[in-house]
């Protein structure tokens, strides 16, 4: 099945990582100009496209039907055909913010809100916090700023988005009355406005728990029974480079059971990762670690099919049983991170095979060829 994202400037678009998370069908940029696009959507070959800026609008207007939710907001994200090859628009957007929003603990009721933009993804987060019952959501337009007194700011703009990652459309600390940013862009994460923010101590976020929440609706709506639906997505990878992050959000964005398998390595074994390393060494660990797997992917087995999310430790399937227990139970899926990002991330104290630089380069030299001998990488 062949897929993509249609839009004028996409160098900065993760759309096709995200995708990758949840099948192997083909996923490409589409950069068109305005007065290709009703051709193209007419004559493309796709099987399902995502819509980005600036051609929400056209292609709501291109569409011979729409859901009540694109009807209703005018825009549409998602696209496809139906069984006569009529388009068919949708807008899971709306989907991905609420569950931007609800990820965060925020609740907007009684809430007075400034969203800055007005394009099409504006009037969706205004959309989802009416329906939120904000007391009032306010669109700020290029060039103004929005009142000081209010509670949730919403960056609906592509300002600091990559590569202009340094850019900010407001100063949080203006905004005294402020408890809580949410900035859609999600290229770099965290954005600068979202640092920003959680240094004044806001509650904040980026845009890319929304990103992934609407490719896996997009996803859903689209696949049904054409792509086999993921019952386990094990996140592999160095030290340090996301995976317990990046599992965090995928199951914010999804609904699916978040499973650190660390976390279940300190509560088998009721001690440390740093106390098992100096007590008893790294086979004795692998040992515990090599369990905890198995008793994870025991839960398919024994009839539990809830989606889960696993995030794994940087050597757990080093050990081939448990490489083979793994890729039979799921999709894994291998974080590729540049050395130089994975030296700016080491904290050490928790990392007992990477407390230092020299160790973590001699350690990702190791695994290179296990890591590349994995069929499927994406990298954030």
């Amino acid at each position: 099945m062949q897929a993509g994202l249609l839009g004028r400037k996409l160098a900065h678009s993760l759309s096709p990582i995200v995708h990758r998370l949840f099948g192997d069908y083909e996923y490409r940029l589409y950069e068109r100009e305005p007065e290709e696009v009703e051709s193209f959507l007419r004559e493309g070959d796709y099987a399902f496209l995502n819509v980005t800026i600036p051609y929400k609008r056209k292609a709501a207007e291109s569409c011979a039907s729409l859901s009540p939710i694109a009807e209703r907001l005018g825009n549409v994200n998602f696209v496809r055909r139906d069984e006569r090859g009529e388009l068919v628009g949708d807008n899971t957007d709306y989907f991905g913010f609420k569950t931007l929003l609800d990820s965060l603990g925020v609740s907007a009721k009684g809430k007075r809100v400034s969203i800055f933009g007005a394009g099409g993804a504006a009037m969706t987060a205004k959309a989802v916090l009416e329906d939120a019952l904000a007391k009032e959501v306010r669109l700020i337009a290029r060039g103004e700023d929005a009142p000081k007194d209010s509670e949730l700011l919403v960056n609906a703009t592509p300002v600091g988005m990559f590569p202009e990652g340094d850019a900010v459309r407001f100063n949080v600390a203006d905004y005294p009355a402020c408890e809580a940013v949410v900035d859609l862009v999600y290229n770099p994460s965290p954005t600068r406005l979202v640092r920003e923010a959680l240094a004044c101590g806001k509650i904040a976020a980026d845009g890319l728990v929304m990103l992934i929440a609407q490719a896996y609706r997009a996803f859903e709506l689209a696949s049904s029974s054409l792509i086999p639906h993921p019952s386990s997505l094990f996140l592999y990878g160095p030290p340090a480079s996301g995976k317990s992050t990046l599992a965090k959000k995928i199951a914010a964005a999804t609904g699916w059971r978040l499973v650190d398998l660390d976390a279940e390595i300190v509560k088998q074994a009721g001690r440390s990762i740093p106390e098992i390393f100096a007590s008893e060494g790294e086979k004795e660990f692998r040992r515990i670690e090599k369990n905890c797997l198995k008793k994870v992917c025991s839960k398919r087995d024994d009839g539990d099919t809830a989606p889960q999310v696993v995030a794994l430790g940087g050597g757990a399937l080093l050990d081939p049983e448990s490489r083979r227990l793994a890729e039979g139970t799921g999709r894994v899926i291998v974080l590729d991170c540049s050395l130089e990002t994975l030296k700016s991330r080491l904290t050490g104290g928790d990392r007992p095979l990477s407390a230092d630089v020299v160790r973590l380069e001699a350690l990702v030299a190791a695994r290179a060829a296990h890591y590349a001998s994995f069929l499927r990488h994406v990298a954030f």
